[in-house]
């Protein structure tokens, strides 16, 4: 038994289904679903080639994966030295920060003390030299009141 097209017409307006419907009315553009065979000596080529495709696309995916997994341990490697040398480091420059801020506040302290002591010593020293100016002020007049009267 032969099918043809008028006979997949009658079964399809038998059954009334679309699907078929649309399938035989559709242009063909697709070509053919399965494919001709070619003759033994093209066969024999094609198969070897897909064959070494295959190999050599299998090898491609390994070597990418193990690299892949070479660079991921790398970066991730990388990446804890990194942190525990910017840990180490922190550590340091917070001990040298507070060395220093502590030096820092003891000279602070030990100049605001001179400040104060060269403050006093200036006052007086003020006072000392106001103290002679008016002595030396009150021998002059006692000495001129002196000479008055003689």
């Amino acid at each position: 038994m032969h099918i043809t097209a008028q006979k997949i017409k009658e079964a399809a307006e038998a059954l009334e289904c679309t699907e078929l419907k649309s399938f035989m009315f559709q242009e063909p553009t697709a070509g053919p679903l399965t494919r001709r065979r070619r003759s033994s000596r093209s066969t024999g080529r094609s198969r070897r080639s897909t064959r070494g495709t295959r190999r050599s696309t299998r090898r491609s995916t390994r070597g990418t994966r193990r690299s892949t997994r070479r660079s991921t341990r790398g970066t991730r490697r990388s990446t804890r030295r990194s942190t525990r040398r910017s840990t180490r480091g922190t550590r340091r420059s917070t001990r040298g920060t507070r060395r220093s801020t502590r030096g820092t506040r003891r000279s602070t302290r030990r100049s605001r003390r001179s400040t104060r002591r060269s403050r006093r010593s200036t006052r007086r020293s003020t006072r000392r030299s106001r103290r002679s100016t008016r002595r030396s002020r009150r021998s002059t007049r006692r000495s001129r009141r002196s000479t008055r009267r003689s």
